[in-house]
């Protein structure tokens, strides 16, 4: 959601997880930012909300709301409230935010992205943004978030299958799931569109992608940038990475993605080009010698796990 004032241009954007980990909410509360964050607008605040099955404990929901108000106290985040009530309809706790933010600067473009200083680009009809030919840019992960996910649902078996060097590895990408400096690069850089990796993970992004703009995509399997502890641990639970949520990480759309991605390298953010738009509707997927075409997007595999 998001309006226009006479004090400036407000929005606000949700994020929602389910799991029995203590960080849960962070998850929501990353997603829920970062949509905001990719929008051009800076959060000023948010509200929480935790459902637990009517079987659990309250003092499960309360260490998640001890957890959530920690992670917001670190980013400077006003936190108005956090409900917490039972849920007959739920199995797992789901963490439910919402972040309220404003941008009192220049307008944006129809992704989200600020035009780059000096930028006269207006962007006048949906789709404009993405031209055929304009190149899509992976930031980040495929997977991330839901690897950490699920190393803090499954904590006890991964520390019994791999060595304690390998799980605190995982932990360490905790750091990237809060948007940072790659979205004012991104702007500077004259990005006209950008999104960031949620429920369903890279295929249902760009799967949506090409719906909202109208275009086909061109794209390469092996371009989409993977941690080897998200290999590891999909391959450990036997779900795909490539259907797996990823908050923190982003899709942008630009004409220069060589430009784009030197600007991050330069800035020790992954990046790299995965494909292009391209006029019609046909979404192909290259896997070495493999084409395929990109499915409607299924749910996400995270709930393999939960559920």
């Amino acid at each position: 959601m998001e309006f226009q004032t006479e004090a400036g241009r407000f929005a606000a954007a949700d994020g929602t997880a389910y799991g029995n980990a203590g960080e849960t909410g962070t998850y929501a509360l990353a997603a829920a930012v970062n949509g905001l964050a990719a929008r051009g607008v800076s959060c000023t605040g948010v509200e929480g909300q935790i459902q637990i099955p009517l079987e659990a404990e309250f003092s499960k929901a309360y260490s998640m709301e001890k957890i959530l108000r920690k992670a917001c106290c670190k980013r400077g985040i006003e936190r108005v409230e956090t409900k917490i009530r039972r849920n007959p309809f739920l199995k797992v706790p789901a963490v439910t935010v919402s972040a309220l933010g404003h941008d009192l600067g220049e307008p944006v473009l129809q992704g989200g992205i600020r035009p780059a200083e000096g930028s006269t680009a207006v962007q006048t009809e949906k789709g404009e943004s993405m031209a055929a030919g304009h190149e899509i840019v992976l930031v980040k992960w495929i997977g991330m978030e839901g690897m950490l996910r699920i190393a803090g649902e499954k904590e006890e078996e991964l520390r019994r299958r791999f060595a304690p060097v390998f799980v605190r590895q995982i932990q360490s990408y905790r750091k990237d799931l809060f948007a940072g400096k790659e979205l004012e690069i991104a702007r500077n850089a004259g990005v006209s569109e950008v999104r960031q990796i949620t429920e369903g993970g890279i295929l249902a992004a760009l799967w949506e992608l090409a719906k909202e703009s109208g275009r086909g995509l061109d794209l390469d399997m092996k371009r989409m940038s993977i941690l080897q502890e998200t290999i590891e641990v999909c391959e450990q639970y036997r779900v795909n990475p490539y259907q797996l949520t990823s908050a923190g990480s982003f899709l942008m759309v630009t004409k220069e993605g060589k430009k784009l991605t030197d600007a991050l390298r330069r800035n020790h953010i992954q990046a790299s080009i995965i494909g292009r738009m391209t006029a019609g509707n046909d979404k192909i997927i290259h896997n070495g010698g493999d084409v395929r075409y990109l499915d409607r997007p299924a749910p996400d595999e995270l709930y393999k796990i939960l559920l």
